[in-house]
């Protein structure tokens, strides 16, 4: 799993980010994946249209529109789209693609010819759904300090340098991406389950200890959570948290982290500027006004990286 905490929107179908999500439009265009000599007429690419529902997950449905040349999938889980064009009589590849490169749909047909099922690489078969009926949900009355137990540093159970953060803002439960900020609003639609408004197939479903205190959540139906404890950090862990770190991706930038009593200083050392950074976890802190989130990357125990902010590596120099 990529340590880099790749937790955006991630390839399509593939299931790699929190959100489980298709590329967006916004994403790099594969210019490999256009050289195909299939053409459908528009009639043909009609044959393709409606709405296929995921066998993994009821909750996410996607709508095939067709176009004057291609196929176009938009995502009523979280309103993005994917252009695919054909490949062969009954597949495409999409123009949009992640870091596993384009996305590979191959649709099927029943008895009687009709398009049934598309099975999609990576993430199984999609069911075509008739008279499909877009999802409505009803916001439960709230107040703000019911939100507050449900606040706190929530890390992915199969990975525990992926984090993400709740936070009560009004009357609404905010989900933070740690690794770039990115902010997703709700609100509940039941004691312990929660919805955001502006895609309301993304359901948050949370559980309580015998003693009622939240313990984990799950997202999406799939991906768990881990609501984590105050962080129990000695002088001792914060010492070996400190160093030289030198940016994977541009070699003339460097850290240094130094530990105080009970925080992390950043040190630019391009710049000369310090962060006092506040632990929120063992591994992850932040500053006060939440604007530079740093995550500890160990491996056996030892730090090897931290990353900063929006996915910058920094290796731990020797």
């Amino acid at each position: 799993m990529n340590r880099n905490l790749v937790l955006v929107i991630a390839v399509a179908f593939t299931g790699l980010g929190l959100f489980d999500t298709l590329p967006s439009k916004a994403q790099v265009t594969h210019k490999d994946s256009l050289a195909t000599n299939i053409r459908f007429s528009p009639d043909q690419l009609k044959a393709f249209e409606g709405f296929f529902q995921s066998s993994q997950n009821k909750d996410m449905v996607v709508q095939f529109i067709a176009s004057d040349t291609a196929l176009n999938a938009k995502l009523l889980w979280n309103n993005g789209e994917v252009h695919l064009i054909p490949e062969s009589q009954w597949g495409f590849v999409s123009r949009e693609g992640g870091d596993e490169g384009p996305i590979h749909l191959v649709f099927h047909k029943d008895s009687v010819g009709g398009v049934n099922q598309v099975d999609v690489s990576g993430n199984g078969v999609w069911n075509r759904v008739k008279d499909y009926k877009p999802v409505v949900k009803k916001e439960m009355a709230h107040t703000p300090a019911q939100l507050v137990p449900f606040q706190g540093v929530y890390e992915l159970r199969e990975d525990p340098t992926r984090l993400i953060q709740f936070s009560v803002r009004e009357n609404n439960l905010v989900l933070k991406q740690v690794s770039d900020g990115n902010e997703i609003f709700f609100v509940p639609e039941a004691d312990l389950t929660f919805f955001s408004k502006a895609q309301p197939n993304f359901s948050l479903d949370f559980s309580k200890d015998k003693e009622g205190n939240i313990t984990q959540v799950v997202a999406f139906k799939r991906d768990v959570w881990i609501k984590q404890n105050k962080p129990s950090l000695t002088p001792a862990i914060l010492k070996s948290y400190e160093g030289k770190y030198r940016s994977q991706n541009d070699p003339d930038n460097e850290i240094r982290i130094i530990a105080t009593d009970s925080n992390l200083v950043v040190r630019q050392l391009w710049d000369k500027k310090d962060r006092v950074l506040q632990p929120l976890t063992n591994i992850y802190f932040n500053a006060p006004d939440r604007s530079f989130p740093l995550v500890i990357v160990l491996d056996e125990g030892k730090v090897v990286q931290v990353v900063l902010q929006t996915g910058n590596v920094f290796n731990k120099v020797p």
